[in-house]
């Protein structure tokens, strides 16, 4: 295959890659715009917290379920706290509510 060829498949995969972040255990964490918004997800992405679950992770799929039902609720906290944090929410204010993902 040409690298030509290959052009217009990598621009189809883009999309794909950019947005993986956007459903699965992501799902409740808010896709809002600006710097802040982005700082917030990439600091509940980095966070020892959500890092540990990748390290638990197994072949148990009773394990993975719970797990997945418990980052549901982690990422959006953390999004949460940071945007408070960072002055974008207003302290005491709540947290959105969860979505329900599948």
């Amino acid at each position: 295959m040409k690298i030509r060829s290959a052009l217009p498949l990598l621009g189809l995969m883009v999309p794909m890659i950019v947005g993986c972040d956007t459903g699965g255990v992501w799902a409740n964490v808010p896709d809002d715009p600006g710097p802040v918004a982005a700082q917030c997800r990439r600091e509940a992405a980095n966070s020892p917290q959500y890092r540990l679950y990748g390290e638990m992770a197994g072949g148990n799929a009773a394990n993975n379920e719970q797990q997945r039902q418990e980052l549901l609720v982690l990422l959006p906290r953390l999004y949460h706290d940071c945007m408070v944090r960072n002055g974008a929410d207003p302290a005491g204010s709540p947290a959105p509510r969860d979505r329900v993902t599948f």
